[in-house]
């Protein structure tokens, strides 16, 4: 699973999305495509403690499917 809260970190200090991809091990598209989606949904670091990384997940990706009624 992609460190989504490391990404940010790593934004939040300056590092170029090339580095923060190889940083990680991941794409630089997805550095891009993840600090893209939380600038739209004001999402920053440092984050609070109490916030999980499936929590981060979720903010930024919301799952598409239907929840039962």
């Amino acid at each position: 699973m992609t460190n989504y809260r490391e990404i940010l970190r790593l934004s939040s200090l300056g590092l170029n999305k090339t580095q923060i991809a190889q940083s990680i091990g991941c794409s630089r598209t997805t550095v891009i495509q993840v600090l893209n989606i939380a600038e739209e949904k004001r999402i920053s670091y440092p984050l609070p403690s109490d916030v999980s990384d499936r929590k981060i997940s979720e903010l930024l990706f919301p799952s598409t499917k239907a929840k039962p009624k």
